[in-house]
């Protein structure tokens, strides 16, 4: 009887091993954007493509960069939401 159950995890292990093994892909990632200024969205790209059926995804990420903490924003927006913020004279970048 362990000789069966030895068996059936050897060929269960095989099993697992080919499944993963079929799922690997290929991946492509856009060059990294140059440094973005303040506040000015920023956007990468990665296309993965699956060799054995063509399969191909393209994902996007889109970000927005922080708001400058000057006095127009503070007048425009309000003040920090950070205890700390509220205490501290806006400075800008």
């Amino acid at each position: 009887m362990k000789m069966q159950l030895l068996l059936t995890a050897v060929a269960a292990t095989a099993l697992l091993g080919g499944a993963a093994f079929a799922q690997q892909a290929t991946t492509t990632t856009a060059p990294a954007p140059a440094a973005a200024a303040t506040g000015v969205a920023t956007s990468t790209s990665v296309t993965t493509t699956d060799p054995a059926t063509g399969a191909r995804v393209t994902t996007s990420t889109v970000t927005n960069g922080p708001v400058p903490d000057t006095p127009e924003n503070r007048a425009k927006y309000g003040q920090p939401m950070s205890h700390a913020g509220k205490r501290t004279p806006a400075k800008g970048n």
